[in-house]
């Protein structure tokens, strides 16, 4: 990619400076010899001056946090959360706008709007399910006897668990990375299987409390005895990226040291190729305005989302599980080309 001739902007990046996220973020910076500084979220606060932000061209990435208790990730996220508003007063260019990231860590609130769209979603849950008991009896009226279940606004695998209830036995499994410790839920990267019924109604308590979606758990496509599915980086109103993320287990979330792969070797044929990145489109221009007529938020100021999307096993048809406004950190790439940051740079920089 070419170097800029001349930015008009000096690109700002909050976030973590020690992060892979920042360093290649920097490296793409230099790469086309564009102004560059981090902004340390240590120094963020809700009361910061917002003035060395003025003018300038801004890329928001997530803190960095090192607590493995979900309780205190849920702390964490509400003070981001405070941050990000007093951050949307910043006289600045933002490439995804802190509202539209707010917005798109509420799953609940993005899986309805998408519906309504007509834009194909996995199935979630209507119902406020605060208890294991409150949850098997929603599966039972509901004759779904298999789900994830999920804090609303937490991110990667942390809290994921998958449960299936055996409609006649009674029998229980619970797929989670998480795990009870001194009556405190924490989070691993190793994913285990439960089976014990006292075991799982003691975890789920614990998980449901700190307010969850339940999504129908739909068999996903699988290759070479792998299932999968897909994280695809759509910015500037185009697909940039697409990886496929396999796992032998139901979990497929990359922090649990699951196997990226690339789409091509998934040997997909025209037709779903076309459905994914048609899917993928119209979800993107929903939230990011590229179409503003159909845009939900055109003022926000939302250039790339990273979407999760799953194949139907049988029929190949997409849903999308979730959208992450922070959704662009791709190994493939950063430790490749680097394009994903280098075209965020240089939009930033000319704007």
């Amino acid at each position: 990619m070419e170097a800029v001739k001349q930015a008009k902007r000096t690109v700002v990046l909050i976030g973590d400076p020690s992060s892979k996220r920042t360093l290649f973020f920097e490296a793409a910076a230099k790469a086309l010899g564009v102004p560059f500084r981090t902004a340390d979220w240590n120094i963020v606060t809700e009361t910061f001056d917002l003035d060395m932000f003025k003018g300038a061209a801004v890329k928001i990435d997530p803190p960095s946090y090192s607590t493995i208790r979900l309780s205190r990730m849920q702390e964490q996220l509400h003070e981001y959360r405070r941050k990000l508003r007093h951050l949307a007063n910043a006289d600045s260019i933002f490439f995804n706008s802190p509202e539209a990231i707010c917005a798109m860590l509420q799953k609940r609130k993005t899986n309805r709007l998408l519906k309504e769209r007509g834009i194909p979603v996995t199935e979630m849950f209507h119902e406020e399910i605060k208890t294991a008991r409150q949850l098997e009896e929603v599966l039972r009226e509901r004759r779904c006897y298999s789900v994830f279940v999920k804090p609303e606004c937490f991110s990667g695998a942390a809290g994921v668990a998958a449960f299936r209830l055996h409609p006649v036995t009674g029998s229980r499994k619970l797929y989670t990375s998480c795990r009870l410790e001194e009556s405190q839920l924490v989070n691993t990267k190793r994913l285990v299987c439960m089976e014990d019924a006292a075991d799982i109604q003691d975890l789920l308590d614990q998980l449901l409390s700190l307010g969850c979606v339940v999504e129908r758990w739909h068999p996903k496509a699988a290759v070479r005895g792998r299932c999968y599915d897909l994280r695809i980086v759509c910015q500037l109103g185009h697909i940039t990226s697409a990886v496929a993320r396999q796992s032998m287990g139901p979990i497929t979330n990359l922090h649990l040291n699951n196997q990226a792969v690339c789409v091509d070797a998934l040997g997909l044929d025209d037709r779903v190729l076309h459905d994914i990145a048609s899917t993928c489109q119209k979800a993107y221009d929903t939230y990011c305005g590229c179409l503003e007529e159909e845009a939900a938020f055109p003022s926000f100021g939302m250039h790339m989302a990273g979407i999760d999307l799953l194949l139907e096993k049988g029929t190949m048809r997409p849903r999308i599980i979730e959208m992450n406004g922070q959704g662009d950190l791709i190994y493939r790439d950063i430790y490749g080309e680097n394009r994903i940051y280098q075209e965020q740079i240089r939009w930033l920089s000319e704007i």
